[in-house]
């Protein structure tokens, strides 16, 4: 009898340690149109005045129809805009334009190239 009752409690700890039987449920499965209009929205923006990269760009899709516009400062200070679209079948169409004296130039490199250090005999002539 009490082999009995060792043996039952020991498989009703086993049963509730793993839960007991669970029937699994079958995945969902999601029907998915690969070939649907792509629709999309970003944009970011990057403002380092220390390096003097500043730019951004902005961009959005609807099925065939995409438009956006970005902007960059260049190294001499002026500001480059660039706005674009496509729409169908007429290509990349680019618009751009340029702001001079925006902003201040990019600061120049601060590496300084370095002459070689090896040792330069000095000619010496005998008589």
């Amino acid at each position: 009898m009490i082999k009995f009752v060792v043996l039952a409690l020991a498989i009703s700890a086993v049963h509730c340690q793993y839960g007991g039987y669970q029937k699994e449920q079958a995945p969902e499965y999601k029907e998915q149109d690969y070939y649907a209009p792509a629709h999309y929205n970003f944009d970011y923006s990057v403002k380092d005045e220390h390096t003097g990269d500043i730019k951004s760009q902005r961009e959005q899709r609807e099925g065939d129809k995409t438009e956006g516009e970005y902007s960059l400062v260049e190294p001499d200070g002026t500001l480059r805009v660039v706005k674009y679209y496509v729409d169908g079948k007429s290509g990349f169409v680019a618009e751009v334009h340029r702001e001079p004296g925006k902003y201040q130039p990019a600061p120049e490199p601060a590496y300084k190239k370095q002459e070689p250090s090896y040792y330069k005999p000095q000619p010496s002539y005998q008589k």
